[in-house]
């Protein structure tokens, strides 16, 4: 059973890694301030192209970030252990501390969409809470999470109720223009220079990183909260899988509505806000979703079953395969380091960039873990916070 519920959760984060990787896709291939635009897109809105869009969003953005965050609560506990463990208290320290760095280099060196870093950060206030019962950290960790959807909600509101000068927004819009522009040019130019507007980049982001680090930690708390009922261990009943299976898809009916309705008006800026704020709010309750039916695929036999044993290994590895995405995209996209296609790829042609990467990544993965204890990041990580540690197969029974 031990065994049986760490192929679960590495299951759930090698599907984390993976879904991650689409979403963060545009990030890399265009610059900042047009990444997350469909009517600004410099590729046009063809319908292809708003196809993808319209997938990715539906299917993919924010319910793997989420997965990710709740998983990496889970983290929290099972490097920690309860509070009145004082030196394993001190080893998840140590791993948050040594985190942080690696976050902070990856954000400024590599990609300036890291997440790392904010990980980091809340998962030193969650630590406080590893102990709390599950319902105390689903009370907490909802409420946060609600409390900022509403927030969000609110300032939606706000910003259709303002009254909008047209000349202004124009002059808005040009100014936004030209910097996209210059920036496009930095990044595709020499390596130097494209390391420059990546930092460029990272450093406006850290001002929100306040807001998302409670986001972040409600996920968290919350995550931890279904380990310690069952949720993420495949312990918790049937009923509950398909009450979380049926509410999660019902909540992605209702997204994938109002953003395939935002296709098919023209892109209206309204809609789109409300469906972003939906998006937003549900997602974790399309993620526990997503959960529910990987537990069903390793409950069931023949195909369904391959799956999250497919997923394992990418999970076992994930924090190495995370930052070899970085590398492998801004190998692809940014200047001096490679194929220099920034702002040359349309979204069709990222999803089959995405695809290939998904097939490398789960297929060494697979070669790497039958050979080795854990991957080759997770073993310098965990060198830095425990110090030697065997990483041969052998070695490691030994």
């Amino acid at each position: 059973m031990v065994k049986n519920r760490i192929v679960l959760l590495d299951s759930l984060r090698g599907l984390g890694v993976l879904g991650i990787l689409l979403c963060n896709a545009p990030d890399f291939a265009v610059t900042a301030g047009l990444a997350e635009s469909v009517r600004h897109w410099p590729h046009g809105t063809g319908a292809d192209t708003v196809s993808v869009w319209v997938a990715t969003q539906w299917l993919f953005q924010r319910k793997f970030v989420t997965l990710f965050a709740m998983l990496f609560g889970v983290s929290i506990f099972l490097v920690g252990g309860e509070r009145s463990e004082t030196e394993r208290g001190a080893t998840l320290r140590k791993r948050l501390m040594w985190m942080v760095v690696f976050g902070l280099l990856h954000g400024f060196a590599i990609w300036f969409g890291d997440v790392l870093l904010s990980y980091a950060l809340a998962g030193f206030l969650v630590m406080f809470a590893r102990s709390w019962a599950p319902k105390r950290l689903f009370k907490v960790g909802i409420g946060i999470w609600i409390g900022f959807s509403l927030l969000m909600a609110a300032g939606m509101v706000a910003s259709m109720l303002m009254p909008h000068d047209a000349a202004e927004e124009a002059a808005q819009a040009a100014k936004e223009a030209a910097t996209n522009s210059a920036a496009a040019a930095q990044y595709a130019g020499t390596f130097m220079q494209s390391l420059i507007q990546n930092a460029k980049d990272r450093l406006p982001l850290l001002a929100g990183e306040p807001v998302i680090v409670m986001m972040t930690g409600s996920l968290m708390l919350v995550g931890l909260g279904c380990f310690k009922t069952g949720v993420f261990t495949g312990e918790a009943s049937k009923k509950t899988y398909a009450i979380l299976t049926v509410v999660g898809l019902l909540a992605l009916a209702v997204t994938g509505a109002l953003f395939i309705t935002v296709a098919l008006t023209g892109l209206p800026r309204p809609l789109g806000m409300i469906a972003g704020v939906v998006q937003m709010a549900t997602a974790p309750l399309t993620t526990l979703a997503y959960v529910s039916l990987v537990v069903f695929a390793s409950r069931s036999a023949g195909f369904w079953k391959k799956i999250p044993e497919i997923l394992a290994p990418v999970g076992q590895m994930a924090f190495t395969n995370y930052l070899a995405q970085s590398f492998i995209m801004t190998a692809i996209f940014y200047g001096g380091r490679g194929l220099s296609l920034h702002g040359k790829v349309d979204r069709p042609g990222l999803a089959l960039i995405v695809v290939a990467i998904w097939i490398v990544q789960i297929l060494w993965s697979k070669w790497w873990m039958d050979r080795f204890s854990m991957g080759p990041l997770e073993w310098f990580w965990r060198r830095l916070y425990r110090g030697p540690t065997p990483i041969l197969r052998s070695s490691a029974g030994a």
